[in-house]
């Protein structure tokens, strides 16, 4: 019998906590109508990561996090994730590794 195996794609990110945090995914399915979600987990906490339609027709959305929210974050190994939502289906799609790191 086949296997069926849904996870999410894994997609790692390093920052440093005096930058703004901006980074455009492009997809290969069209996104109106969809809905996203985005956290940073830390600590027993989660953090909201902005989510900005970009193009959906095209498959763009943009995740972004001000410098302020990542030095709140703070520095270390953290995970995160993006769900998206279409009527009523929810899919986690990406996650990973969030490393914050403190550059002079």
């Amino acid at each position: 019998m086949a296997a069926i195996t849904q996870v999410p794609g894994k997609l790692n990110i390093t920052t440093t906590t005096d930058d703004d945090l901006s980074v455009l995914l492009d997809f290969d399915v069209v996104l109106t109508g969809y809905t996203f979600v985005a956290k940073v987990e830390h600590n027993q906490n989660t953090t909201a990561i902005t989510v900005t339609d970009t193009n959906l027709s095209a498959g763009q959305i943009t995740i972004s996090l001000s410098n302020a929210l990542l030095m709140a974050i703070g520095e270390g190994l953290h995970r995160w994730y993006l769900i998206w939502t279409t009527g009523t289906t929810d899919r986690r799609v990406l996650a990973g590794d969030f490393t914050i790191q403190n550059y002079p």
